[in-house]
């Protein structure tokens, strides 16, 4: 039984760039991997999207980001550095060594989201300058000074 992906191509594509028919196969591959990949680690994150524990769009957007640092590097793998002229006008640089790590790695803020540990909503922090004892419209309001 084959489950579905996490995100299709038209998420890439909306969060990247239109994709040629040779990218589309590429990406159809990739995010079919990191929803494995995801199922692996975490067997109950099925059950707990359909119970909305855990919104589905947030791991969407989980796998989008893993999708999207694998995509633009195929073309260059296993090359080390590059190098572009023009003219008088040159660029060199040295790409990423990944080659002994997974391409889909996991960054701590992917984890937390796909844990369920991530706070639902934004505490509100208030900075403003110290009141020197005028605060006496908004006694009871908690502020956060010189952060």
């Amino acid at each position: 039984m084959s489950a579905e992906p996490f995100a299709d191509v038209e998420d890439i594509e909306g969060a990247w760039k239109t994709l040629s028919a040779k990218e589309k196969t590429r990406a159809e591959y990739w995010l079919n991997a990191a929803s494995r990949k995801i199922r692996r680690r975490w067997k109950d994150i099925d059950a707990r999207i359909a119970a909305e524990l855990l919104d589905k769009g947030d791991v969407a957007d989980v796998v989008v980001a893993l999708v999207l640092d694998v995509l633009p590097s195929l073309e260059n793998a296993g090359l080390r550095s590059m190098s572009v002229q023009a003219g008088s006008m040159g660029r060199s640089f040295t790409l990423e060594d990944r080659s002994n790590q997974d391409r889909l790695h996991l960054e701590d803020w992917m984890v937390e989201i796909l844990n369920g540990s991530v706070i639902s909503g934004a505490t509100p922090q208030i900075a403003a300058p110290r009141p020197y004892d005028f605060n006496r419209v908004f006694p009871d309001m908690r502020e956060v000074y010189d952060s």
